[in-house]
């Protein structure tokens, strides 16, 4: 494994550890390995969704967070 991949890994986990505590970081981590989760197929079903900014600004309300830009586009990518 590469520096960088380890590099990668380490402040990911430690991200997930400092924003769901040890525990769930674990949980987590490990979910994602017995399930065999599929990020690709999830995160393209999550783009799909999006058609606009519009559509990214209500997701961002359901979940909490607060829009970045007010700008607005023709394509959304």
């Amino acid at each position: 494994m590469s520096t960088n991949s380890i590099e990668v890994i380490d402040r990911g986990l430690r991200r997930l550890s400092e924003n769901m505590g040890v525990r769930e970081a674990e949980l987590f981590v490990s979910t994602l390995l017995r399930e065999k989760f599929d990020y690709t197929q999830w995160r393209r079903s999550f783009v799909d969704s999006i058609a606009s900014f519009e559509d990214l600004d209500a997701l961002l309300k359901q979940t909490g967070e607060q829009p970045r830009s007010d700008s607005r586009a023709e394509i959304v990518l």
